[in-house]
């Protein structure tokens, strides 16, 4: 082989390391050009204070007035006429506190509740913290400022009457406090005609029922708020209405790399009650240029199960009570998302859900109840499965929505039961348990790693060996590359050589690929990780990077920032460390003593600056990864080097005995090998004899 000739190991490096590049290529165009990034959020993050009261909002009446002209267009609707149907509420704008985010009180979160549009404006979980300092409970959702209002979760936006064509908007009435318990806080509003007969009444009920923390880790806990709303008819003849329920409002997002707040819909189907409702997510980014998005609607055969909104480690799940298979007699026109604005540049800052009924028929002074089961906690494999009610519901899905193609829901399934499994192992350390995973995996993938290395010795000895023949081969058929791939492809089978065996010595990597995919889905979907210490000095949280030092002023790097999924924030040691790791792996590659042209000066250069390049590039990919990844891979460039010292070693030794040992006696020929043969022998006696007919017939 000419010297300026690469080899096969460099061709197999190049062409990995452009499909890399590529992929990342198309990575980054793809956020610049087709995903919306979320405007900056204008207000601080709400803490576990609770505010004594509610001041009005630049002046807003009490009574209901008409929707905006984009919302009564999302629902099909013409705009009301407020002056023919009024609500009235109450005066009192007192926040309500509902349960306690206390660790070790017997309530799994915290409500604020506001009687304006008695809804929720705050929920703090217990157990669940904002830092890793623990300080202060974290906040699931937050009032959001939206136009000349604030918007909180779980509102009743507005009852349409069908026979009066009538809409009243009821998120911005202050509703009547009608009863306060520990566990239990009713609102009420009445709807009156023009001349103050009353017409409706709507009754909206929170209850949050005690309990107590499990012995045992988070398996059978619940985090459900029950809403209920009745709507009372007060008029003297029957009315048909139509209620829109508003799921939550003031989601953060949590991993500011990457979008990763979603609503996902989950539906039951015929032919699916076993399998639980079938479930798909919807980026935020998708409504950024929608009024809104239509997720589901019961149809025949289909019924919408819940909807849910979800950042990368908590969600709030809406459920219709009582609602378990296609054939549920509660129907829904459909269930659409949308995206709210912010006040100050109009910019999408969030996005929401809302049921909205068919139209429910309601006789003179009877009722109609819209009750919902609201799951407002983490984002728990463990709680989804534990629960029978939520295994039922395909709770599970809220998590599996957000996997990757080339991260299979079984693998990272493994690796979520592996991880936590190790973790029960004392000290009880997520850290360890990723140690104890890389021995796993190496163990596993030895027998592979081991085989192709041999494999490439051999094969480096035997190019080694047919080298003069190749160059002959080369010389006479250099202006005819066919009649040269032919014959180069018979010097090859006649010395019992693939040429395609060397690909073979990419497999152990390969197999690790997906591995790492999974084990990154795994940190960025198991809730018990987050904030879980390495040392709690260095590695404070292992799905985030490790932040030795942070910076005062973060800055962007243009094009590596996008390979770096963000700006630098802070100087992380472990990316570095990996890279290092990246370049010992590479020393210490086993390589034959054999003299060859692959081992020449030049292009051993060229692969000393190829591997180089790998892990400075790797630095650089992994620079804003979670801590539990880089500190995965590194990991295993170091067992991977002790793996091949001792594959070096191996390989001394039988290069040494191959060259004291005596010639080797000829084995017999397996019976595979001689039923070849025979078959062989077969097909050219019937060819001989059709020759010799072909011959007599002449």
């Amino acid at each position: 082989m000419p010297r300026n000739q690469p080899s096969q190991f460099q061709r197999i490096l190049t062409a990995l390391a452009a499909s890399i590049l590529v992929f990342y290529l198309w990575l980054f165009i793809y956020q610049k050009f087709w995903v919306k990034p979320a405007a900056p959020r204008t207000q601080p993050a709400t803490t576990a204070t609770f505010p004594a009261s509610e001041p009005a909002i630049d002046g807003r009446p009490t009574a209901a007035t008409a929707p905006s002209t984009a919302r009564a267009e999302a629902l099909d609707r013409p705009a009301p006429d407020a002056r023919s149907l009024v609500a009235v509420g109450g005066q009192d704008t007192t926040v309500v506190r509902l349960g306690d985010a206390a660790k070790g009180n017997p309530f799994p979160m915290a409500l604020e509740l506001t009687p304006r549009g008695a809804a929720v404006r705050s929920a703090w979980l217990r157990d669940h913290y904002e830092t890793v300092e623990k300080l202060q409970p974290y906040a699931v959702v937050h009032p959001l400022i939206e136009g000349d209002r604030e918007n909180a979760s779980l509102e009743t936006p507005w009852i349409r009457f069908v026979d009066l064509n009538q809409e009243v908007r009821l998120d911005a009435v202050v509703w009547r406090k009608e009863t306060v318990s520990d566990e239990e806080v009713s609102f009420s509003v009445q709807i009156n005609a023009a001349d103050g007969s009353p017409v409706a009444r709507a009754i909206k009920t929170y209850t949050l029922r005690r309990q107590p923390a499990p012995s045992k880790g988070s398996a059978g806990q619940t985090f459900d708020v029950l809403l209920d709303t009745t709507v009372e008819n007060l008029s003297g003849g029957p009315l048909r209405i139509v209620l829109v329920q508003q799921g939550p409002v003031g989601f953060r997002q949590a991993y500011l790399k990457t979008e990763d707040r979603a609503v996902v819909v989950a539906m039951y189907e015929k032919g699916r009650e076993k399998q639980g409702p079938a479930a798909k997510s919807h980026q935020r980014s998708e409504l950024a240029d929608k009024e809104s998005l239509e997720l589901g609607r019961d149809e025949d055969g289909r019924r919408v199960a819940w909807v849910a909104e979800a950042n990368q480690y908590f969600t709030c799940i809406v459920a219709p009570a009582d609602r378990t298979g296609p054939d549920s007699p509660v129907r829904f026109e459909r269930v659409d998302a949308t995206h709210l604005t912010d006040r100050k540049d109009g910019h999408s800052e969030d996005l929401t859900f809302r049921y909205v009924t068919t139209p429910i028929a309601i006789a003179a002074g009877g009722r109609q109840d819209f009750a919902f089961e609201c799951y407002v906690g983490p984002k728990s494999k463990t709680v989804f499965q534990s629960v029978e009610q939520y295994a039922s519901r395909n709770y599970y899905a809220v998590i599996t929505a957000s996997f990757y193609a080339c991260a299979p829901t079984a693998l990272v399934g493994l690796m979520m039961r592996l991880l936590n499994f190790f973790y029960l192992i004392p000290p009880n350390n997520y850290g360890i348990a990723i140690f104890l995973l890389v021995i796993l995996v190496r163990a596993i993938l030895h027998p592979i790693t081991k085989k192709s290395q041999v494999n490439m010795m051999k094969m480096q000895k035997q190019m080694g060996a047919l080298q003069p023949k190749i160059n002959a081969v080369k010389e006479k058929y250099a202006n005819d590359r066919a009649a040269m791939n032919q014959a180069m492809m018979e010097v090859y089978r006649e010395a019992g050589i693939n040429p395609a065996g060397n690909v073979l010595t990419c497999i152990p990597m390969l197999l690790q690929l997906p591995i790492w995919a999974a084990l990154w889905t795994a940190l960025n979907s198991i809730i018990e990780m987050r904030h879980a210490p390495l040392d709690g000095w260095w590695i404070k949280d292992l799905t985030q990077p490790d932040a030795l030092v942070p910076l005062p002023v973060s800055f962007s790097i243009p094009l590596i920032s996008s390979l770096m999924g963000g700006p630098i924030t802070a100087v992380n040691l472990l990316p570095i460390l990996l890279g290092i790791s990246q370049l010992l792996q590479a020393k210490y590659m086993p390589h034959s003593s054999t003299p060859s042209t692959s081992n020449n000066p030049n292009q051993m250069e060229q692969q000393r600056k190829m591997m180089m390049f790998m892990s400075v590039f790797f630095l650089f990919m992994f620079y804003n990864m979670p801590s539990g990844l880089n500190l995965y891979i590194m990991t295993s460039n170091l067992a991977g080097i002790i793996e091949q010292w001792r594959i070096r070693q191996h390989l001394a030794d039988y290069e040494e005995k191959q060259k004291t040992a005596p010639p080797a006696t000829p084995r017999g020929k397996s019976w595979l090998q001689r039923k070849w043969e025979n078959l062989q022998k077969e097909v050219e006696d019937a060819k001989r004899l059709q020759t010799d007919k072909s011959r007599k017939r002449r």
